[in-house]
């Protein structure tokens, strides 16, 4: 009888480890989400007609909030529906102004 008993699984102890499997790939699948939400962000194709929020500019180009504010002073489009509203900016505007700003013309 106690050979028997040494041969079969604790109950317990394999429903423990059921569960630890299924929290397991609960969390690779999170994981796994995140992944592709990632490189969707960063696949995702840039067009000359995207809209681009203060934020998304700066984490783009890596320009600080200062300088864009200086370029909206010097003539670079945006568009903001209230004075507290979103500032838009069409990427065609924002790297023409780049460009001109750049090479003076």
């Amino acid at each position: 009888m106690n050979k028997e008993i040494s041969n079969t699984i604790n109950p317990k102890l394999f429903k423990r480890k059921i569960l630890e499997l299924v929290y397991t790939k609960r969390e690779l699948e999170a994981e796994k989400n995140k992944s592709l939400e990632y490189k969707k962000n960063t696949i995702k194709p840039k067009l000359e007609t995207d809209l681009l929020k203060i934020d998304d500019i700066i984490r783009e180009y890596g320009l600080s909030r200062k300088t864009i504010d200086r370029m909206r002073e010097r003539g670079l489009k945006t568009s903001q529906s209230s004075p507290r509203g979103t500032v838009w900016i069409i990427r065609k505007d924002l790297e023409n102004f780049i460009k001109k700003d750049r090479y003076g013309r």
